[in-house]
């Protein structure tokens, strides 16, 4: 009988197989350090770009840090100009109350009533004066109803007095004052009516 000896040709299969196994592994290897060399260096150039476009954007906030200054005083300025304009138009409606209230009182004031003395403290207008009779006052009363500056006009006190060897009445009237601003709108709406 022949006998074939296949233990050198098993082992050669082994040996084979075990370089072909080594090689894929070195491959494999290989592959993953350059894969992984790849992505360092692909990390790299984008932390790198990312570095340059900081450094860009803060020398650029760095240049128009002096124009957001600008920007800001420019801000302030127009606010406090804004604050003045808003002081001059209050100023400018109200100059012409006075002559409102003095003009009603003239023109519904009686031939026989005397003022003597006018004093406003906020929104109220204190009215003192002397009259021939207390029919005066209460007509004097009821014509400054009419009136759109004045409004909830009311006689504090009313006493007899002596001026002159003439008997006549003093009075006291607290009258509220209405804002120019209203006084305004209810001249529009008159004039709209007309």
């Amino acid at each position: 009988m022949i006998r074939i000896n296949l233990l050198p040709v098993r082992a050669e299969r082994k040996k084979q197989s075990l370089q072909k196994q080594l090689a894929i592994g070195i491959g494999t290897i290989i592959l993953a350090l350059a894969v992984c060399g790849y992505l360092h260096f692909s990390m790299l150039t984008k932390i790198h770009r990312v570095s340059r476009n900081l450094k860009r954007t803060q020398r650029e906030i760095a240049a128009l840090k002096p124009v957001i200054d600008k920007i800001n005083n420019y801000k302030r300025q127009k606010e406090a100009i804004a604050k003045k304009i808003a002081i001059i138009d209050n100023l400018d409606s109200a100059r012409l109350e006075p002559v409102h209230t003095l003009f009603d009182l003239n023109q519904y004031k009686p031939d026989k009533l005397w003022f003597t003395q006018l004093s406003k403290k906020g929104s109220s207008l204190n009215i003192k004066g002397i009259s021939i009779d207390n029919e005066t006052i209460v007509n004097f009363l009821d014509n400054l109803k009419q009136s759109l500056p004045l409004h909830q006009s009311e006689l504090v006190y009313l006493k007899s007095s002596k001026i002159q060897d003439l008997e006549l009445k003093e009075f006291l009237i607290n009258s509220m004052l209405t804002p120019a601003t209203a006084k305004k709108k209810a001249d529009a709406s008159q004039s709209k009516g007309n």
